[in-house]
């Protein structure tokens, strides 16, 4: 009667690779477990954007990597890892940047080198390069871009990972950017109903004059008022006090 059991050989390649696969699984289980209690812990900071971008970098053999934030036209490297331009450094969205992040953003890798996000030297040859680039997206909107280069080519189901970890940076960082857009104006709590509208009003520029005639006061009253909010706002001058009163909100016309 025949053996049609597979050699011993195979058996055991076929056990080693299915084993392999098995830890590479838990490994990206526990970077999604690790990320969550990260985030109950202590919420979204820098701090823990680089140690994701570490997290990744390791588990999928990138020994360079990046992830960027979109604003004003360019993408603001937020995380970074080997050959990429530092943090807080800004690369235009221009070519392929800006053809892969245009709205509305599709589910898919790029593998083009783009030499404007990476310190890689010159003579690098380019087809040595596993190159993947990822948009960083949120209901389809732009946010950014997470980057690698790895040692060897990504398998397809390591691919559904990253774009998994994409969405979640995408609702991250989208949530942030809406976070920072939010006036604080607290400190307008330590200013009288009369000072407020002294401040809301000093970004037109006006004499203390005109500032009495407005407001039905006399110059000296507007004096005192400027001298109180400068010490209760911890300012050095009128200019600052303008400027202070831009950032809250308040236009060249008091409103």
């Amino acid at each position: 009667m025949p053996n049609d059991s597979p050699p011993p050989t195979e058996s055991a390649f076929a056990l080693r690779n299915a084993l392999k696969q098995t830890q590479v699984q838990m490994a990206h289980d526990r970077l999604f477990e690790r990320l969550g209690q990260k985030l109950f812990s202590h919420g979204w900071s820098e701090e823990l954007m680089q140690w994701l971008l570490d997290e990744v970098c390791m588990q999928f053999g990138a020994p360079h990597g990046l992830i960027s934030q979109q604003h004003a036209g360019a993408l603001k490297i937020l995380a970074q890892r080997g050959k990429a331009f530092p943090i807080g450094a800004r690369v235009p969205m221009l070519g392929a940047l800006a053809q892969w992040l245009k709205e509305p953003i599709h589910f898919e890798v790029h593998s083009q080198f783009v030499p404007s996000l990476w310190t890689l030297p010159t003579n690098t040859d380019q087809t040595t390069l596993h190159c993947y680039h990822l948009p960083i997206a949120c209901q389809q909107r732009a946010v950014g871009l997470l980057g690698l280069i790895t040692g060897n080519p990504l398998s397809p189901a390591s691919l559904q990972v990253l774009h998994s970890v994409c969405g979640l940076l995408g609702f991250a960082l989208q949530g942030q950017a809406q976070a920072n857009s939010v006036i604080d104006d607290s400190y307008l709590q330590k200013l009288t109903p009369r000072e407020r509208e002294v401040f809301a009003l000093l970004p037109s520029g006006p004499s203390n004059a005109a500032l009495a005639q407005k407001l039905g006061i006399s110059p000296g009253t507007v004096k005192i008022h400027i001298e109180r909010i400068l010490s209760k706002l911890d300012l050095n001058d009128r200019t600052q006090a303008a400027v202070k009163a831009v950032e809250a909100g308040f236009k060249s016309d008091g409103l």
